[in-house]
């Protein structure tokens, strides 16, 4: 309506500027129509400022300030006019912590004019202390990195045999003396010792292995260069407690192995160590057990005493069974008394073979101490005197177990070793058996002493004592040679597979001969033109042909060629002065020896060395060749 009002007044003053418009418009009264419908004009808005994020500490605090003073803040003329209320129950705030001193920081002037006084600032010289902590630390992870460490050899068998191996680098502080190196490394050693024992939970036996390269300086100027690999025998460590004095035994073996071989030619010397080697095995020495119940196979025999003991000295109980023999029931424990006059002091239960001679020097005994695999094996043989009478054992196992038994007939125990089924005597030391007694006692005196082989030596004549070769003859080369080959088809086999419990071998494919081919070489080179077949039965038909060529060198071997000699010849065989094939010395009985095949003059010989090289028709046609 304004707007109508407005384009009225405009409509009747078109030449009026604009401000005469808006004067008269001012002036001008509103018309009735037009009050009522005229807009209020807007109220300019009253500034206030916005309020803070509402918190809850914020409104907390809010809270607290209306208990401390309920007249609000904006309308108090001065807090300090105010009189001071009395103590609040309510939660007081807290006053504020004092900001915490901060230094002034430097300017860059400032920092410039120290650059200017000092060229190195203390930040640069921290910064190079940085680099050379971090260099430093690089050379001590690298000197670290290549410090000397056991490695597991490829070869190891699980928990039976470990092999560890330890490379020394060349300019190692103590590589060229191998006693020095093994002590530098005796830590690192023992550590490894006490780790293979825990994981092994038993005894060990170690060995220690070091390659050494030794140089030798010849008078022409020349150098020889060996690498041999020192050994030791075995070192047996049962627990933690012996490993010290383990490697304090085995260093000066390796010493010793070393020496030894130097000895064996002058002007040899430490070049470095190369390798080092800690080969480790399970200790399981043979012990005695509890009761163990015979094999079949010895129990049927009846040859052997087995006593039903419950603890660990089986092997007290054998002796006893032994020394107080029971016409009854000798397997029960209650036919044998228990003062037996057994001296078993230092004595382990069980008993270990290794702890025999210690019983034997205290009881004054001879013990032989036999073993069961499918057979007897001896174990053990007593070094006490000839005279003393043996007692043999027999040693049983099953599951690991170990058990003592006393052998009451030995003789009846080996019966089966032979077919002889009459009675036999049999030695206690080599297990040989004789028909007779008295062939078993002419025996003895050859088998018997200590710490000597159970052989008598019997020294060669004089004139006599030099072994040469005599079988000249199976030096000739064959007459006949036949070189064949076979091609085949393969065709895929079907079929039951084998059982893999049994054989490793699968069954793939089937070879079927199809063709062969061979050639007769004569011992001269000689060959003749190849037989070639292809066909079915190519492998019948092979060894048909192969019988028509035996056949034909037979004949040729039952026709020699008669000899031909040339100038030559005769003028050699005149001036020879030793047999062409033993090598010896001729002294009137030389023969001329010729190739019976091809007639050509082979050399002067004795005669009877020309009779060893007559050809046996039987044994002269070979075939090589064949897949």
């Amino acid at each position: 309506m304004m707007d109508e009002y407005i384009e009225q007044l405009l409509a009747e003053m078109p030449d009026s500027t604009l401000d005469d418009v808006v004067k008269n418009i001012l002036d001008e009264t509103i018309p009735e129509a037009v009050k009522g419908r005229l807009l209020k004009p807007l109220q300019p808005r009253k500034y206030r400022p916005s309020p803070p994020p509402r918190r809850k500490k914020a409104a907390k605090r809010r809270a607290i300030a209306e208990e401390f003073d309920p007249i609000p803040c904006q309308k108090a003329r001065n807090i300090l006019d105010d009189p001071i209320p009395e103590a609040l129950k309510g939660r007081l705030l807290k006053p504020l912590q004092p900001r915490k001193h901060r230094p002034p920081r430097r300017k860059a002037k400032e920092r410039k004019a120290i650059e200017e006084f000092d060229p190195i600032p203390r930040h640069k010289v921290l910064r190079s202390v940085k680099d050379y902590q971090d260099e430093i630390q690089g050379l001590f992870a690298e000197n670290k990195a290549d410090e000397l460490a056991f490695r597991q050899t490829p070869w190891a068998l699980g928990n039976f045999l470990r092999g560890w191996q330890m490379e020394v680098p060349r300019g190692h502080p103590q590589g060229a003396d191998p006693r020095a190196f093994l002590e530098s490394v005796e830590s690192q050693i023992q550590k490894k010792l006490e780790e293979e024992l825990r994981a092994l939970g038993g005894g060990l036996k170690f060995q220690l292995a070091l390659k050494v390269g030794l140089v030798k300086v010849n008078p022409d100027g020349s150098e020889e260069y060996t690498d041999p690999v020192l050994r030791h025998k075995q070192v047996v460590v049962l627990q933690k407690s012996e490993i010290k004095a383990a490697l304090q035994q085995a260093f000066p073996r390796v010493q010793e192995t070393l020496e030894k071989w130097t000895q064996r030619g002058s002007g040899w010397a430490v070049d470095r160590v190369h390798t080092l080697w800690l080969d480790i095995a399970r200790y399981q020495p043979l012990w005695g057990g509890s009761y163990i119940p015979l094999p079949a196979a010895v129990k049927n025999k009846k040859a052997v005493v087995n006593v039903k003991n419950r603890d660990d000295h089986c092997l007290r109980w054998a002796l006893r069974s032994s020394l107080f023999q029971a016409a009854e029931n000798p397997h029960r424990p209650t036919k044998y008394p228990t003062a037996d006059g057994l001296d078993f002091t230092g004595i382990e239960a069980p008993t270990p073979i290794s702890q025999i001679g210690m019983v034997e020097c205290q009881n004054n005994l001879a013990i032989n101490v036999f073993g069961w695999d499918k057979g007897v094996i001896v174990h053990r043989l007593s070094k006490q005197p000839e005279d003393m009478p043996r007692t043999n054992l027999l040693l049983i196992e099953k599951a690991g177990k170990f058990h003592y038994t006393w052998i009451k007939n030995l003789n009846r125990l080996l019966y089966d070793q032979s077919k002889h089924r009459a009675k036999k005597y049999f030695c206690e030391r080599c297990l040989h058996g004789y028909k007779r007694e008295d062939l078993l006692e002419a025996h003895r005196p050859e088998c018997k002493g200590i710490g000597q082989t159970a052989v008598r030596v019997e020294m060669p004549e004089e004139g006599k004592n030099k072994l040469t070769f005599q079988n000249h003859h199976k030096q000739l080369p064959a007459p006949y040679i036949i070189y064949a080959d076979f091609e085949a088809l393969t065709t895929k086999v079907e079929g039951p597979e084998l059982d893999p419990n049994k054989s490793n071998t699968q069954r793939t494919q089937h070879h079927e001969a199809c063709s062969y081919c061979y050639v007769k070489v004569r011992c001269d080179g000689q060959t003749e033109a190849p037989v070639e077949y292809r066909g079915p039965g190519a492998a019948e038909h092979l060894l048909r042909a192969l019988q028509e060529e035996e056949r034909g060198i037979k004949g040729v071997l039952a026709n020699p060629q008669n000899m031909r000699m040339t100038s030559s010849d005769w003028e050699s065989h005149r001036t020879a002065r030793r047999c062409y094939v033993c090598d010896d010395l001729l002294k009137g009985d030389s023969v001329r020896d010729h190739c019976h095949i091809t007639g050509k003059y082979r050399g002067a010989a004795h005669s009877a060395c020309n009779l060893k090289l007559r050809l046996n028709p039987k044994t002269t046609t070979t075939t090589g060749g064949l897949p």
